[in-house]
């Protein structure tokens, strides 16, 4: 079973931080002067802050431009204090555990930029439990685009039908199965995202061990 890969998502599954980012995206929307409707904001989770800008721009016929945009989110983000050990999801740590443990391969492929990606695997102490780490700033399309996916694949060595995504969002349950991978979904407490596509939905990280991975790996080679 040495073939198996898993590729983490980061927020929602590692550190809890969708409730944060509604609450400081928030702001931003006052300050544009508009109200983004639940379906809306919805439809953007899990992707790329320029996918999100797109789409609000587009909806709301913003006239800054896209880089503006996203500027003004980057700058409303870093005003911020960002504990993220306080955030972490201590049930993922076991899981990590185990797998490197065992010798699976793992991923992180995040839609959020590197240094956020970063900050959060110091603040965590994550690193060693990741074999590559993964940026969607550093594709065109983000989820629901595969991108991301394949080249964390590649980047493992691994073949797309050997690797497991755990993803709490629809954008990032459609890129894994865009890309032919197994899915888990991870159901939010707070925020009620469409799980649809998962192969297997938990409550948490605590409902996730090795040997269940193991036996989603061989129905699919069965």
């Amino acid at each position: 079973m040495s073939n198996l890969a898993v590729i983490f998502d980061m927020d929602g599954v590692i550190v809890d931080t969708e409730p944060v980012y509604r609450r400081y995206n928030q702001e931003i929307f006052k300050k544009l002067d508009i109200q983004v409707d639940e379906i809306t904001q919805r439809s953007y989770m899990g992707g790329t802050a320029k996918r999100k800008w797109s789409i609000l721009k587009e909806k709301y016929s913003l006239p800054q431009t896209l880089e503006e945009l996203i500027e003004l989110q980057r700058t409303i983000f870093s005003q911020k204090e960002w504990n993220y050990k306080q955030l972490f999801f201590s049930e993922a740590l076991p899981l990590l555990k185990s797998l490197k443990k065992h010798g699976i391969s793992t991923a992180l492929a995040s839609s959020s930029e590197m240094r956020r990606i970063q900050t959060v695997m110091d603040q965590c102490e994550l690193r060693e439990y990741f074999d590559e780490i993964i940026s969607g700033e550093d594709f065109e399309r983000g989820k629901p685009d595969p991108q991301i996916f394949l080249h964390a694949a590649e980047k493992l060595g691994a073949l797309v039908s050997n690797c497991i995504v755990i993803e709490d969002s629809f954008n990032g349950l459609t890129a894994a199965k865009t890309a032919n991978m197994h899915c888990i979904g991870v159901r939010h407490k707070q925020i009620n995202m469409d799980l649809t596509q998962a192969d297997r939905v938990v409550a948490s990280l605590a409902d996730v061990n090795v040997d269940e991975l193991r036996e989603l790996f061989s129905l699919r080679h069965v």
